[in-house]
C-alpha cells in the first residue's frame, strides 16, 4: 500500500509541475512584480510594472490593495493588480507565535495566488520584506521556469535590528537567508552605487537602478497650484488652506482680469514625505520647527508644514503635536493621505521638502526625495552616508545633521519670503536646469532592458 501512494504523490507531483510550467496559451509575454506590502506605498515596483507593460507584457501587479493606486496603473489594459488577502491579527498570543503565523500565512497566501497565474517568464520582487517573499518568489521561479529579479530598496535585517538590535539571533539569521538568496537570484537590482558595492562583499552581483522621475511629477503652471491649493480645502477639508472664496485658496488666487496671482504675506509651504517608520527621524523636523522664528529675525514668513503619508508611528506623533500646538507659534502643521493622482500636485506647491530618512542600513536613497527634485522643489535632507548620491550640497539642496542646523537652514533660505530669498531661488533654478535628463523609462531602458535582452 504504501509503494502505491508514494507512486500516486509522485504522479499528482509530476502532474503539478508539468501544468505549472506549461507554455501560455498567449504569445504575449508575462511578468509578476511582487510586494509583499501596501501596492499604493510602493511607487517604484508600481513603476517597474509600468515599464514591463510599455514593453509588451501582461503584468502581474500582486500585493496587498490597501491604498488607492494611480490612474497610470489601473488604466492600464496590461496591468492587472492580483490583491492578496492580509492577515488577520491574532490576540492573546506571544509575539514571536504572532509573527510565524504571519510568515505561514503570507507565504501560503503567495504560493497559491502565484500557482493560479499564467506562467510567468519573469519575476521582480521587492526587498524588503525579504521573509517569506524572496523564498516564495524562488520557488515559483525554479519551478515555472522564470528569470528572478530581486529589487533591493534596503536591508530587512537592517530594519529588524532598528527593533532587536543587530545580535538578535533573529537578524542574524534574516541577514543569512537574504545573502543567500540574493546569490540564487537571476538578476539584483539596487538603489545607490554604494549599496552595490556592499552587495558584492557577500557575492551578489547588482546593478543600479537609480529612482528616477515618472510623467506624473513635473514642475507645475500656475493654474496647477491654483486648482490643487483650493481642492485641499473644498475636498480634503484642510482649513490651512482656506482662502476668502472657494474660488480661491490662502495662498493664490484670481484678480480681477483672470490673472493668476500669489499672496504677498502667504506663508511658506515645507513638505515632508513620510512612510512614518522608525528609519526616519521626526523629531528632528518638530524640534527644529519649535525652534524656527524664536530668534525674532526680520522677514521670516510663517509655515504650513504638510507632513503626507501612512505609517505604523503617525498616530503616536501627531497625537504628541496637538498636546505640545503651543510650542509652535509660527507652524500650522496638516497631515494628508491624498489621492494617487493629487500627490504630485500638492508636492510641486511646496516651497522647501524635507527628507527625514536615515537609511537602517546606510545605503538606500529615499525615493520622496526624488519626486520632490521632479517637482522642482529644492530638499533639505538629513545627512547619512550615500545621500550625497542624490542631495548635491548647495546645489539641488542641503544637508543637515540636527535640528539645530535644520532650523537655520529653514531660515536661511525663507529669509525675505517670499520676494527676496536668493539661497532659495538658486537652489530651485539649479535644480529646473537638471530635470530634463531625468527620466524613469530611461533609466530603466538602459540598465534592466539589457540585462533581461529586450
Amino acid at each position: 500500500m504504501l509503494p502505491f501512494l508514494c507512486a500516486v504523490f509522485v504522479v499528482v507531483i509530476i502532474l503539478l509541475l508539468a501544468r505549472l510550467r506549461k507554455p501560455n496559451a498567449s504569445t504575449q509575454r508575462c511578468a509578476y512584480v511582487i510586494v509583499l506590502g501596501d501596492l499604493g506605498r510602493s511607487p517604484r515596483m508600481c513603476n517597474h510594472a509600468i515599464q514591463f507593460s510599455k514593453h509588451r507584457f501582461n503584468v502581474k501587479l500582486i500585493g496587498y490593495a490597501e491604498s488607492e493606486l494611480s490612474r497610470h496603473i489601473t488604466s492600464n489594459q496590461n496591468i492587472e493588480i492580483c490583491p492578496l488577502k492580509p492577515f488577520l491579527q491574532i490576540e492573546g498570543l506571544p509575539a514571536v507565535a504572532v509573527y510565524a503565523f504571519k510568515i505561514l500565512w503570507q507565504f501560503g497566501t503567495l504560493l497559491v495566488r502565484l500557482c493560479q497565474l499564467p506562467k510567468p517568464d519573469v519575476i521582480c520582487v521587492q526587498n524588503p520584506p525579504s521573509i517569506p517573499a524572496m523564498f516564495t518568489a524562488l520557488i515559483i521561479a525554479k519551478v515555472r521556469g522564470a528569470r528572478l529579479i530581486v529589487d533591493w530598496h534596503n536591508y530587512g535585517y537592517s530594519m529588524l535590528a532598528l527593533k532587536h538590535g543587530a545580535k538578535h539571533w533573529i537578524v542574524q539569521l534574516c541577514q543569512r537567508y537574504e545573502f543567500f538568496l540574493g546569490q540564487l537570484a537571476n538578476i539584483n537590482l539596487c538603489v545607490s552605487e554604494t549599496f552595490a558595492q556592499n552587495l558584492s562583499v557577500h557575492m551578489i552581483k547588482a546593478s543600479v537602478l537609480y529612482d528616477k522621475p515618472t510623467n506624473q511629477f513635473h514642475v507645475l503652471t500656475n493654474e496647477e497650484k491654483h486648482q490643487i491649493l483650493i481642492k485641499m480645502f473644498t475636498k480634503y477639508k484642510y482649513t490651512q488652506f482656506q482662502g476668502e472664496s472657494e474660488e480661491s485658496s490662502r495662498f493664490i488666487h484670481e484678480d480681477k482680469q483672470n490673472n493668476i496671482v500669489f499672496a504677498p504675506d502667504r506663508p511658506a509651504i515645507v513638505v515632508s514625505s513620510t512612510s512614518w517608520s522608525e528609519d526616519e527621524k521626526f523629531e528632528l523636523l518638530f524640534d527644529a520647527l519649535k525652534r524656527y522664528g524664536s530668534h525674532e529675525k526680520t522677514k521670516l514668513p510663517s509655515i504650513v508644514c504638510i507632513v503626507t503619508g501612512k505609517g505604523p508611528l503617525k498616530e503616536q506623533f501627531v497625537d504628541k503635536l496637538e498636546r505640545e500646538r503651543a510650542q509652535y507659534p509660527h507652524v500650522e502643521f496638516c497631515f494628508p493621505w491624498l489621492d494617487a493622482d493629487d500627490y504630485p500636485r500638492l508636492l510641486g506647491c511646496a516651497d522647501i521638502g524635507i527628507s527625514l530618512h536615515q537609511s537602517s542600513s546606510g545605503f538606500d536613497l529615499p525615493m520622496k526625495v526624488v519626486d520632490m527634485f521632479a517637482v522642482g522643489v529644492p530638499v533639505c535632507a538629513v545627512h547619512y552616508d550615500c545621500i550625497g548620491e542624490l542631495v548635491k550640497r548647495d546645489q539641488n539642496g542641503v544637508i543637515f545633521e540636527d535640528a539645530d542646523d535644520l532650523c537655520e537652514r529653514l531660515e536661511s533660505l525663507l529669509h525675505g519670503f517670499p520676494d527676496n530669498c536668493p539661497k532659495l531661488n538658486s537652489l530651485k533654478t539649479n535644480l529646473i536646469a537638471t530635470l530634463p535628463n531625468e527620466n524613469w523609462s530611461k533609466e530603466w531602458d538602459s540598465v534592466l532592458k539589457p540585462l533581461l535582452n529586450l
